[in-house]
């Protein structure tokens, strides 16, 4: 009788049995592939059912109704065959941050891993429940453990990661280099001391944030918010008009005594960017009532509304 049988990714192949049992169908094949199979004995070679996970047991009769096919072919199996493994690794977004996201994959073969880490640009993997000062980089298949969660261990995620940092560190130097710039300004026309807030976080009842400011003070019953960017859009002022808006129903929602205490004051939107057209600075000022502060000359320049004191501008060396 003809049966079909397929090894590992090999194209499957029919050969013609003469013996009677699965243990003599073991030894044709291995006699068939004997490159391949060669460094084996016969008690490391396993044959599963076409289409099915049982194996074959080697005094099993292979009679007749034993039905094989190129599509359904006895799958031959050694010792150092991976079986089917099942992992996770942790997703990641744009700027290389990663996310509470796990993918599932699948996979039995070492080469369909490596296409996997090439495919990710990774050296490799590592478990996200290795604590050691030093993690072990996965690089087979061999040593990834059933149901386990993995990160990316790259050099490229590093590097992003290194750039989001700088780059937070860059918005903190902006933030509180603009906000210094405002505070001197607004002293100045009110004549009257700045208080920094102690905050800048609004929290709900229920503890969970509802509000952030990059920065915020406070001069003659007026509340300074700011909001601080690399480059001001239109969309990004629209929606700093909003929270400006939603600021008082915020200050109704929290537990803390402290922004409590700003309730009734006048809120005033500050808009800091690195880059800031003219005419979107013009808008800010003239039809929506804002502070603006932007470079100009080596200086950080700020633009008051007439709403507090005619119209300003002023500039403080960078």
């Amino acid at each position: 009788m003809n049966i079909w049988f397929k090894y590992k990714k090999g194209e499957p192949v029919e050969i013609s049995f003469k013996g009677n049992n699965a243990n003599a169908l073991k030894k044709q094949i291995k006699t068939e592939l004997k490159n391949q199979l060669g460094k084996f004995d016969i008690n490391q070679i396993t044959l599963r059912k076409p289409g099915e996970h049982e194996n074959l047991s080697a005094e099993m009769l292979i009679e007749e109704g034993f039905a094989t096919s190129y599509n359904e072919p006895v799958v031959v199996e050694t010792e150092n065959y991976q079986k089917m493994k099942t992992f996770h690794i942790q997703c990641y977004d744009n700027e290389g941050v990663p996310l509470d996201k796990f993918e599932q994959f699948t996979m039995r073969d070492n080469e369909d891993f490596s296409k996997l880490l090439k495919r990710m640009e990774a050296r490799g993997l590592e478990n996200i429940k290795d604590y050691n000062e030093v993690s072990k980089i996965i690089t087979s298949l061999e040593d990834i453990q059933v149901n386990e969660f993995y990160r990316i261990s790259a050099s490229y995620l590093t590097a992003v990661k290194n750039g989001v940092m700088r780059t937070q560190v860059e918005d903190t130097a902006l933030e509180d280099e603009t906000r210094l710039a405002v505070e001197n300004i607004v002293n100045k026309i009110l004549k009257s001391p700045i208080t920094d807030f102690p905050n800048r976080v609004v929290y709900g009842k229920t503890g969970k944030p509802i509000m952030e400011w990059d920065g915020i003070f406070l001069c003659c019953n007026k509340v300074f918010l700011c909001e601080s960017k690399h480059k001001m859009t239109e969309e990004k002022i629209t929606a700093l008009v909003k929270r400006l808006k939603e600021f008082p129903n915020k200050l109704e929602e929290t537990k803390d005594s402290e922004f409590k205490k700003l309730l009734g004051m006048e809120h005033i939107g500050v808009a800091c960017a690195t880059h800031f057209t003219r005419e979107l600075r013009q808008k800010c000022v003239n039809e929506l009532g804002l502070v603006v502060v932007y470079p100009g000359d080596g200086r950080y320049c700020v633009e008051v509304p007439s709403k507090i004191y005619g119209c300003y501008k002023w500039c403080n060396y960078l």
